[in-house]
């Protein structure tokens, strides 16, 4: 359940994020907005308000701002006629300017997710600026009668030194202790710097080992991590959303060509995908959920931008298509172009989705 609703909430929040700022961008421009709608399908409630009908639909997997001006008019005889109201009357700044409302929105969302998730968990560092952040191993508990209980090793100690490495990361502790035929640790607690030694094993000491056979020092660490000022995270943020585009489009194209092709492919999650890795995140903390629900963004963003008909991207392609040419495609053909487009791409999340299901069948 806590899944579920979890999911919801990311999908909601960015739906309503990226929505929004069309309806902004719109209004800001002298275009109306008929309805905005968060969710697909029939309409669940309704409500008009400031000129603008207010929708909730029952699939709560994506919106919609309706706009005049981007579907032709249909005359007394049936045909199809050129719109000549709203976005028809703008000029291209215009259209675009509303167009990449909900990309830049999705965005800064996501900046704004990405750096909170930092200031909770600094060690999200080591995504965003891709460097090492850790600043050594912190022991959370020590196992009674085992080889540190009796050298003295506590809780709460911050191991800054082992035999040689300087701040070693949780990983290093135990490759080090697992291959080391003596340990010398220096530690720090409450200020004070204390170094023990050993030889490892202890002679005529009995001493843990684990499934391997290799021994165990008898500790539970975690890493350690500096806290961070809200700016610094911030510019880390913004600038890691930055540097994933090229990332993030190689990921889409790889991953659909893989849907396409029946490989199998990890580049592109589908709702299935995305389901299981929400329900990871739930487990491990609210920090998790928001770097996922950045990520999230960032990936809607990036795909937005693609320059696919019936996506942001898509129809900005084709108003900067319109202005060059100087005249406007034929009435009804602007939106096959949208139509085909949505189609394809509908087509390729039910693609990734079957083979998600398919690989939890067979694994």
């Amino acid at each position: 359940m806590l899944t579920a609703i979890t999911f919801i909430l990311i999908l909601f929040t960015a739906v309503l994020v990226h929505e929004g700022a069309h309806f902004v961008n719109a209004r800001s421009v002298g275009v109306p907005v008929r309805a905005f709608s968060i969710g697909m399908g029939p309409v669940v409630w309704r409500r008009r308000w400031r000129g603008t009908e207010w929708r909730i639909g029952v699939f709560p997997i994506g919106g919609y701002v309706d706009l005049p001006g981007m579907a032709p008019k249909v005359d007394e005889n049936g045909n199809l006629q050129h719109p000549d109201e709203g976005m028809a009357k703008k000029g291209l700044g215009a259209k675009l300017w509303i167009l990449v409302g909900g990309i830049l929105a999705n965005f800064v969302l996501g900046v704004a997710l990405l750096t909170t998730a930092v200031m909770l968990q600094p060690g999200y560092r080591a995504f965003t600026t891709g460097a090492d952040v850790g600043r050594g191993s912190s022991v959370l508990s020590v196992m009674n009668g085992s080889p540190a209980a009796r050298l003295g090793i506590r809780a709460g100690d911050h191991i800054v030194g082992l035999n040689g490495i300087q701040d070693p990361t949780p990983q290093q502790v135990v490759e080090t202790i697992h291959s080391a035929s003596e340990l010398t640790l220096t530690l720090v607690n409450d200020g004070k710097r204390r170094v023990v030694s050993t030889p490892w094993p202890p002679a005529g000491a009995k001493v843990l080992t684990d499934a391997n056979g290799k021994p165990l020092l008898g500790v539970n660490v975690a890493a350690v991590f500096e806290g961070v000022s809200a700016p610094q995270a911030l510019a880390e943020s913004a600038w890691f959303g930055v540097r994933v585009i090229p990332e993030m489009v190689r990921g889409f194209v790889q991953g659909f060509a893989a849907a396409l092709t029946g490989r199998q492919n990890s580049e592109v999650a589908g709702p299935v995908g995305m389901v299981g890795l929400v329900n990871q995140a739930t487990h491990v903390g609210i920090a998790s959920v928001l770097f996922l629900a950045a990520i999230i963004n960032f990936s809607l963003a990036v795909f937005n931008l693609l320059p696919i008909p019936g996506l942001d991207g898509g129809r900005m392609f084709l108003a900067g298509v319109v202005a060059l040419r100087g005249r406007p495609f034929k009435p009804g053909q602007e939106e096959q172009f949208h139509f085909i487009g949505i189609m394809a791409v509908l087509t390729l999340i039910v693609l990734v989705t079957v083979h998600e299901i398919s690989g939890l069948l067979h694994g």
